[in-house]
């Protein structure tokens, strides 16, 4: 076996024992740990920790980038959970962490080498935004979050694994990131300790993300398939922020509306919420694995079959929980 620090499988092995006692240490002994108050529209009640996705993001950004130095997505990664942290901390205004949010997505697709018209990659831009914002406004019940990235990565490492070496990038970022996926679970979910904030949603967030324009960009992946690895996540604040704009509410201003919340109002445990969107994550990724070779039709046909149904249960529970 290969003891250098240039081994991508003993640097992930180190990742997860440094991100293990890092996250333990922040949960138990930090001083300056943030609190998170509950509010009304929390699903949470009393004080929480908060800001724990730097101890994530910071090794695992770090250690990618001794590895592969001259990949640009992992500093992008670690700029935003820097960001995030500070978000936590000092609560920057919506303005900012947007303008910070264009040039990470102006950064991430020019280092990805996306070849095309103005027009589809203008709607790559919004795509970013809209995903990592989506993806921060979906980070509200415990394990919500971390299963989803678990599934979703895992899935990509898959998707990856069949076209490049083990030691390229992508096993990297894959298998790295389904390793702090569950240390952070353990954490959040079981031990309900902590909770990684916007220092860790909106990197996680651009993870996927990268993962996602890369296997586009390899024709690994279609859009369509891309957009269905993701489907409970997209359906509920899409369709969430739809209600919101007819109603003529702020979408700014933070809300308690979202499908899984109005589950959990309505009685549902939090636990039980994130294993149910992550086990339709899972058969939706399942699908995109063993269909990934099939024609755009069928593409078309599973998305509006799937889309469907998410928009279907949606409208059908739509006064749950309110």
């Amino acid at each position: 076996m290969d003891w250098s620090l240039s081994n991508p499988s003993l640097l992930s092995g180190l990742l997860a024992v440094i991100t293990g006692l890092l996250l333990w240490w922040y949960a138990y002994h930090s001083p300056k740990a943030l609190i998170d108050v509950s509010e009304d529209r929390s699903l949470h009640r009393g004080r929480a920790i908060t800001g724990a996705g730097l101890y994530l993001f910071l090794p695992f950004a770090l250690m990618g980038l001794w590895l592969y130095p001259l990949f640009v997505p992992l500093s992008v990664i670690l700029l935003l959970s820097v960001l995030g942290y500070l978000d936590d901390r000092f609560k920057l205004s919506f303005q900012l962490r947007l303008w910070c949010q264009l040039a990470a997505a102006m950064l991430t697709l020019w280092s990805v080498g996306v070849d095309a018209h103005l027009g589809w990659q203008l709607f790559l831009v919004l795509g970013l935004l809209w995903w990592v914002n989506l993806f921060n406004f979906m980070d509200g019940a415990n394990g919500m979050a971390g299963l989803h990235a678990l599934v979703s990565l895992a899935c990509y490492g898959v998707i990856f694994g069949q076209a490049f070496s083990q030691d390229s990038v992508f096993t990297y970022l894959t298998w790295a990131g389904v390793v702090l996926m569950l240390i952070y679970l353990l954490f959040n979910l079981i031990l309900k300790k902590l909770f990684m904030g916007d220092s860790g949603s909106l990197p996680l967030a651009w993870l996927q993300a990268v993962l996602a324009l890369y296997a586009m960009a390899y024709d690994l992946l279609t859009p369509l398939q891309v957009a269905m690895l993701h489907v409970v996540f997209i359906v509920d604040a899409t369709a969430t922020l739809m209600v919101r704009l007819k109603r003529g509410e702020n979408i700014t201003a933070a809300h308690s509306t979202h499908f899984y919340q109005r589950l959990i109002k309505s009685g549902w445990a939090h636990w039980q919420v994130s294993l149910a969107y992550a086990a339709v994550s899972l058969l939706c990724g399942l699908l995109v694995v063993m269909t990934q070779s099939a024609t755009t039709v069928v593409q078309y046909a599973q998305s509006f079959v799937v889309y469907g149904l998410g928009m279907a249960v949606f409208i059908k529970f739509y006064k749950l929980g309110r």
